[in-house]
């Protein structure tokens, strides 16, 4: 019996959730996103098929497709089925020949996709798919599969497989065979070129020759997507995404946002450069050898040209252009190693550490502050002389290098000896973060305290000002808030691929790093 599964496009964006391993994996988005309004962004260094038609280049990840338009350079995507497991397993893809739609073979099944219409449909077959063929010899057949109980058809339009002979005229997958045998120098080349930022070999998982008959289009677990031009011997690198999905902060810089992810059993820690329309990607490893001096980032700030980052490995200035980096630890002056918070404001640096806090210059010099104070400082903050610090007992401040902690006047009741873990400007007043809300203080030295949000999004992270409000981060999901007033649409789980873990804002994006990727969302499609 052949089991179908038509896919409908309303339930497109429920693919977002193929990466989480939690209870939340069964929520469902708040909406029907469109692609402009959010865009998921994973790590694409993992492919498993590689189609070509005559305009465009179909690749998947185990979690999406691509598309790469190779006349015009540039990526389309991703975009997400509406069951994860139809690109997991993938086997094999063929472009159809009649209309350059997307068929995909799975061991149990088949997947189609329409680009125009970006629809989905799939179904199971019984027995194990061992290939796919399209007979070009009756065009108008449909998909063929060659199973361990014989061959089946797929009619155009039709969601059910039904008997088939044998294609007389088959045209198949290409293969990494094929091109190494098409290529005999490629496969004795590749330590030159099969190596990812740690020296970890990358394996071929995917060929197809491009339309054109000048190159093939090649994919690997490691590396991303390849191109090999007709005669050349080291093939071109088409990056997409991210070296890692589990991430832990983000930054808005010019162009673009630097997302940090975490360092995994399979992956390293890496900092990553998106630009904001997706067209360049760059990711920073440090050395070959040894990789990034540090396994989290918490946080990170951009001063003049170079990246300060919050790690557990001390304060990493990190220079994009040659990926420099150099740490400054407790060995250096900090009061410790594990570094929770940075800021910068008119030249200053201010760090928050697991024991105690500090000021540094842009030449890395550590001034320490509040020396008497040795417990934890979770977010920090500038105003010309005084330094404010977020503690697991509220909020204080300093009024210069040597001073203790002092207590702001008005925050005397439960919820200003909530721990702060953020803090940020919205304009000239200071809005801190605690696990349940904002606080907030005005030019005036007027205090607010704002309605309970973890309610809504869960316990609180992180923040990011964005004209007349707020932008937090919670276990559950983020929103928009004014300083006085709830959450309005929160963005959940569903919304999100993952949990949230930090927020940036620009001009025209907000962007949310996730366990499971960063997530791209249109400003005005989500800001109230």
């Amino acid at each position: 019996m052949v089991v179908v599964r038509p896919l409908n496009l309303f339930f497109a964006a429920l693919a977002a959730l193929a990466s989480i391993a939690s209870p939340a994996r069964a929520q469902r988005p708040s909406r029907d996103w469109s692609h402009e309004d959010r865009t998921i962004v994973g790590d694409f260094t993992h492919i498993r098929t590689v189609a070509a038609a005559s305009d465009r280049v179909f690749v998947t990840s185990p979690t999406a497709l691509l598309v790469w338009l190779p006349h015009f350079e540039r990526w389309e995507g991703p975009f997400l089925p509406p069951d994860p497991r139809l690109l997991e397993d993938a086997i094999g893809a063929l472009v159809d020949p009649l209309d350059n739609s997307l068929w995909l073979a799975r061991p149990d099944g088949w997947a189609h996709y329409e680009p125009e219409l970006d629809n989905w449909t799939s179904g199971d077959v019984p027995g194990r798919v061992q290939g796919m063929a399209f007979d070009l010899a009756a065009p108008l057949g449909g998909l063929l599969l060659q199973t361990t109980s014989g061959w089946l058809q797929v009619p155009r339009g039709g969601f059910a497989a039904v008997d088939a002979d044998p294609p007389a005229q088959p045209l198949r997958p290409g293969s990494a065979a094929e091109l190494l045998r098409s290529n005999p120098s490629f496969q004795a080349l590749g330590s030159q070129f099969l190596l990812d930022g740690r020296l970890t070999e990358a394996r071929l998982t995917a060929a197809a020759r491009s339309f054109d008959r000048l190159g093939w289009f090649i994919g690997t677990s490691g590396v991303g997507l390849l191109y090999l031009r007709e005669g050349a011997a080291i093939p071109d690198r088409l990056s997409f995404g991210l070296a890692g999905e589990e991430l832990t902060s983000v930054f808005a810089a010019p162009g673009g946002v630097w997302v940090a992810s975490a360092r995994t059993r399979t992956r390293p820690t890496a900092l990553n450069f998106v630009a904001s329309d997706l067209s360049d990607f760059r990711t920073v490893l440090g050395p070959p050898a040894t990789g990034l001096p540090f396994t989290v980032v918490r946080q990170m700030i951009g001063l003049g040209t170079s990246l300060w980052a919050a790690t557990d490995g001390g304060v990493a200035r990190i220079e994009p252009a040659s990926g420099r980096v150099d740490i400054t630890d407790d060995r250096l002056g900090l009061p410790d190693g594990r570094v929770y918070a940075i800021t910068a404001r008119r030249g200053w640096l201010a760090v928050g550490t697991a024991r105690g806090a500090a000021r540094m210059t842009d030449s890395a010099a550590v001034i320490r502050i509040a020396p008497s104070y040795s417990e934890a400082v979770y977010a920090v903050a500038i105003a010309g002389d005084t330094t404010w610090i977020g503690t697991p007992t509220g909020l204080f401040f300093t009024l210069s290098r040597d001073g203790d902690l002092l207590r702001p006047a008005g925050l005397e009741t439960v919820a200003g000896r909530e721990p702060v873990l953020g803090l940020a400007w919205l304009g000239e007043t200071l809005v801190a973060l605690t696990p349940e809300r904002l606080i907030s203080r005005d030019a005036r030295g007027r205090w607010q305290i704002g309605p309970v949000l973890s309610t809504q999004v869960g316990r609180l992270r992180a923040l990011a000002p964005d004209g007349p409000g707020i932008w937090v981060a919670g276990e559950r999901g983020a929103g928009f808030a004014r300083l006085d007033l709830p959450i309005v649409r929160p963005l959940m789980i569903g919304d999100l691929p993952g949990e949230p873990r930090d927020v940036a804002v620009d001009a025209d994006h907000l962007w949310v790093a996730t366990s499971a990727g960063l997530v791209r969302f249109r400003r005005d499609a989500v800001r109230p």
